[in-house]
């Protein structure tokens, strides 16, 4: 039995899924979030060893049994999509490095998570898919095969728009606002207060840059709080969750754009509006993945609306994407045992 092992690797979680060619799955393991900015490249190489050693457990006794000489069965390939790779051109061989350390002697190819999230969210068909977890991205391939990318700069340049840390520091930053004065009070004054455990308002700075240090990852876990705020009717709440949609579609619109869908790129924000974008053919699918779209409709109905303006239509995911890296892992073990 041939086995395939998909690595979903982001700055929130790593999802280690070890399955069939038939894309039936064997095992799967949750481990530590595995940005290389964050685990650095020895953590790097501990959570991709840690997560081989978890899928395959129990494997050697099946290979032994069918005579195998390799450890997981009769063949092991990796696919790994991780958060950051790509994005700093000279850090690309030492992610690569860390990884093969971790894999072993299992072949690999690696890609960006953005990657093998767009491959799970629409089955390798052609389209676009962004990612809005901790982070932001978005990528898109047409029918001629050609893959672009947009967003995933790196947040203390101001990247990472639309995300679960760009909305975190739009609550954080909308709490400023009312303590000063500048806006009036509303609940969400309240609910940082209270999240945070605040007994100034001033105690933020401590909480958030010398005890969180400004870590994104904690920034990103206010996001929750904002979504609560939006469901109780807080107008601050829906005003950064409709900004965020409008960040994330605009990665959306670039694709569309740079990859040649439709005859004009169409319209403008505008469109958002009710002025529909001139644009030819079937609708492109365009799905989102990640902790923020399964929000639901705080992002999802006015992302959509954004969408439908340019040519694009809203796509539910087809699957996780940690079952897209198992995708692109047979799809690239296809080539590996070509050369």
């Amino acid at each position: 039995m041939k086995y395939y092992l998909g690595i979903d690797g982001g700055g929130t979680k790593t999802k280690f899924t070890l399955a069939t060619k038939d894309m039936e799955v064997i095992n799967e393991y949750m481990g530590s979030p595995c940005h290389y900015l964050q685990c650095g490249y020895d953590g790097l190489t501990e959570i991709m060893a840690k997560g081989v050693a978890e899928v395959t457990a129990g494997l050697e006794s099946d290979a032994a049994a069918s005579g195998s000489a390799s450890p997981f069965g009769e063949a092991v390939f990796a696919f790994a999509g991780l958060a950051g790779y790509g994005d700093v051109i000279n850090d690309a061989p030492k992610i690569r490095t860390a990884v093969k350390k971790g894999l072993g002697n299992m072949p690999f190819e690696i890609g960006n998570d953005c990657e093998n999230a767009l491959a799970g969210a629409l089955g390798e068909r052609p389209g676009i898919n962004i990612i809005a977890g901790t982070g932001s991205v978005g990528c898109g391939i047409n029918e001629a095969g050609e893959y672009e990318r947009c967003g995933g700069w790196h947040h203390a340049l101001g990247g990472d728009e639309g995300s679960g840390y760009w909305i975190g520091w739009s609550l954080i930053k909308e709490f400023q606002r009312q303590s000063d004065g500048r806006d009036e009070k509303t609940a969400l004054y309240g609910a940082v207060r209270n999240t945070l455990n605040l007994h100034t308002d001033d105690q933020i700075v401590t909480r958030v840059v010398e005890e969180w240090r400004l870590d994104r990852a904690k920034i990103a876990s206010l996001a929750p709080v904002c979504r609560m705020l939006f469901d109780a009717g807080d107008p601050h709440a829906k005003a950064i969750f409709r900004a965020a949609a409008e960040e994330l579609a605009g990665f959306a619109i670039s694709l569309y754009k740079r990859l040649g869908f439709g005859k004009t790129g169409a319209a403008t924000y505008d469109a958002y509006n009710g002025n529909a974008g001139d644009y030819s053919g079937n609708p492109v699918p365009c799905s989102g993945t990640g902790g923020i779209f399964k929000m639901g409709d705080c992002i999802i109905e006015p992302f959509s609306l954004m969408l439908r303006s340019y040519g694009m239509e809203y796509a539910a995911p087809l699957m996780e994407p940690d079952m897209g890296a198992v995708l692109l892992a047979i799809k690239n073990a296809g080539k590996h045992d070509q050369t």
